[in-house]
């Protein structure tokens, strides 16, 4: 069975309603929040990349369930080298955006093989929720094979948040050409 590029990009949830139209903007965007297990790698990536690609429509966050102390250093030296790093990235834990004052997102975007046990089940704003499966850069190893895990999320979070992007786009012209 051959999966559309909305299932592809949409992971596990799947919604037979477009992915936006449940969204309301607020201030002029979109806001998203990437969750993975310790938001040290993947969620932290994700944030970057879509302040790269999304910035005119999309505010990114990321959060961890149960969040590390530190990124993790290949993930530092992968935004380095796609000029994606910034000072202002830390690990940070879900709780700030679970709190009934916390910002409202528009998005919550799961990321890793499986959602979390744990994974909060509400968020302020009634927020769409998506699972994105995407391959753990975190693996024992050699540097050289560390660093082509991390590599290849890289190109697994940044091909999906570009569909993401592509597919807000696609449902935007539609609604104004209705």
């Amino acid at each position: 069975m051959k999966s559309t590029v909305r299932e592809l990009l949409l992971g596990d949830s799947r919604p037979k309603t477009p992915v936006l139209d449940g969204a309301t903007k607020t201030n002029d965007c979109y806001n998203v929040l990437f969750v993975c297990c310790d938001n040290s790698a993947c969620s932290i990536i994700a944030e970057a990349i879509l302040e790269r690609w999304g910035a005119k429509e999309f505010r990114a966050f990321s959060a961890g369930i149960h969040p590390a102390t530190e990124i993790q250093p290949f993930a530092i030296d992968l935004m380095k080298a796609q000029r994606l790093w910034k000072q202002s990235l830390q690990t940070k834990g879900c709780d700030e955006f679970l709190k009934p004052d916390a910002r409202c997102m528009n998005f919550i975007i799961c990321i890793g093989e499986q959602r979390p046990n744990d994974f909060p089940a509400k968020w302020p704003g009634n927020p769409s929720i998506i699972h994105w499966r995407i391959s753990s850069p975190i693996t024992d190893g050699k540097p050289e094979e560390r660093a082509v895990a991390f590599r290849k999320t890289f190109k697994e979070l940044e091909n999906r948040i570009r569909l993401f992007i592509l597919i807000y786009e696609r449902e935007r012209v539609k609604k104004a050409a209705a």
